[in-house]
C-alpha cells in the first residue's frame, strides 16, 4: 500500500509538471483584440449636441455635456435604436442621438502641441512684457494683451470712449474640457491715484442710450510700465509689436465688426451694444468667443488692473492711461 501511495504520488506530481506545458502549447501567443468603432460628430447648423445619460434621453435631459460638433467619438455600443453609446476622447461617457453620428469616419487629429503657459500665483496669472505666455501686438488699430494658462488663451484691449470704459475681450479654450464665461464676474480696478473697483455696466440699460458714440474712442491703455518680467532682454512696451510665440488674433474679427470707420457711424443702437457684448456660457474645449464689456469711467484713472476669471485661472492684465495735464 506504501509503494502504490508513492507511486500516485510520483504520478500526480508528473501530471502537475505537465500541465503547464500542455496548457503553454495550447494557447495563443498573442490575441487579436478588435479595435472599438469609431464615429464623427456632424450637426450641420448647430455648434453642439446633447450626450446624456439615459438611451432614450428622455425629459427633462439628464445631461452629461454638450458635444462640439466635429469631434471624433468612440462607439461603446449600438443597439440600432434612438441612441448610441460613446466615449468623448477625454473620458466622457454617455449617449448621443445616431442622426448626429457618421460610423467609421472620423476628423483629422491635428498634432498637439503644448503652448507656452504664464506662471500662476494663488490661481492668479499676471500679465508680464516678455514673460513666457504674454504676448502684445497690434489688431485693427488697437494695442492687444495676450496671455495663456492651462490652455486658455485671454486676449484684451481696453479703451478710454469719454463716457465708458471699453473692455474688448476674446476667450479661446484650447483646453480638454469645458470652461466658463462670466461676464458678471470681470472686474476693473482703478489703482492710481485712487484705490477703487469701476462697476461693470449692463448693455441692456446701456442700449437705452443712443445719443453718445459709445463705441469711438478717445483714449487707448497701454500695457502697464511696470508690467516687465525680470531678466527679460530686447523687451519694449513702447513697440507693441512682439509676440513671444506664435498666438492667433482671436480679437480681430470682432474688432473689425466693433470699430467705427468714422466718428458719424459710433453712435450705434441697442441692438448693436446688446450684439456686440460678451456672452455668458459655456465653452467647448477648441471654441472661442469675443465680445464688449462696457464699465464706469473715471477720466483721471492712470493705472488699473483687468482681471477675468477663467478656467480655474484668473488672468490679471495692468493697464495704464497717460494723464497728460
Amino acid at each position: 500500500m506504501f509503494t502504490g501511495s508513492k507511486g500516485l504520488l510520483l504520478g500526480a506530481t508528473l501530471l502537475a509538471a505537465g500541465l503547464p506545458a500542455m496548457a503553454a502549447e495550447g494557447t495563443p501567443t498573442s490575441v487579436a483584440v478588435a479595435a472599438a468603432p469609431h464615429a464623427l460628430l456632424k450637426c450641420p447648423g448647430m455648434t453642439s449636441v446633447p450626450m446624456t445619460a439615459d438611451a432614450a434621453q428622455s425629459l427633462p435631459m439628464k445631461l452629461v455635456a454638450n458635444l462640439a460638433c466635429g469631434q471624433n467619438l468612440t462607439v461603446l455600443s449600438d443597439a440600432e435604436g434612438y441612441t448610441a453609446h460613446v466615449r468623448t476622447v477625454d473620458g466622457k461617457e454617455g449617449y448621443v442621438a445616431l442622426m448626429y453620428l457618421t460610423m467609421g469616419a472620423s476628423a483629422p487629429v491635428a498634432v498637439r502641441t503644448e503652448a507656452v503657459s504664464a506662471n500662476s500665483v494663488n490661481g492668479v496669472a499676471r500679465w508680464q512684457a516678455g514673460a513666457a505666455g504674454c504676448d502684445q501686438f497690434h489688431s485693427q488699430g488697437q494695442v492687444i494683451q495676450s496671455m495663456t494658462a492651462n490652455g486658455i488663451t485671454v486676449q484684451i484691449s481696453l479703451q478710454d470712449t469719454g463716457w465708458k470704459l471699453r473692455a474688448n475681450i476674446a476667450i479661446s479654450n484650447q483646453s480638454a474640457g469645458e470652461v466658463e464665461v462670466l461676464p458678471k464676474q470681470i472686474t476693473l480696478d482703478e489703482l492710481q491715484p485712487n484705490l477703487h473697483s469701476l462697476h461693470v455696466q449692463d448693455p441692456a440699460k446701456l442700449g437705452h442710450i443712443v445719443n453718445h458714440g459709445i463705441f469711438w474712442t478717445e483714449a487707448m491703455a497701454q500695457p502697464s510700465p511696470s508690467a516687465v518680467a525680470m531678466r527679460s532682454v530686447g523687451v519694449s512696451l513702447n513697440n507693441a509689436a512682439y509676440r513671444t510665440v506664435d498666438t492667433p488674433d482671436y480679437l480681430s474679427e470682432h474688432l473689425n465688426a466693433a470699430t467705427p470707420k468714422n466718428r458719424a457711424s459710433a453712435y450705434a443702437d441697442s441692438a448693436d451694444i446688446k450684439a456686440l457684448a460678451l456672452k455668458s456660457g459655456s465653452l467647448a474645449t477648441q471654441q472661442k468667443t469675443a465680445g464688449v464689456v462696457w464699465f464706469e469711467r473715471d477720466a483721471n484713472a492712470r493705472e488699473l488692473s483687468l482681471r477675468i476669471p477663467v478656467g480655474g485661472v484668473i488672468f490679471d492684465f495692468p493697464l495704464s492711461f497717460d494723464q497728460k495735464k
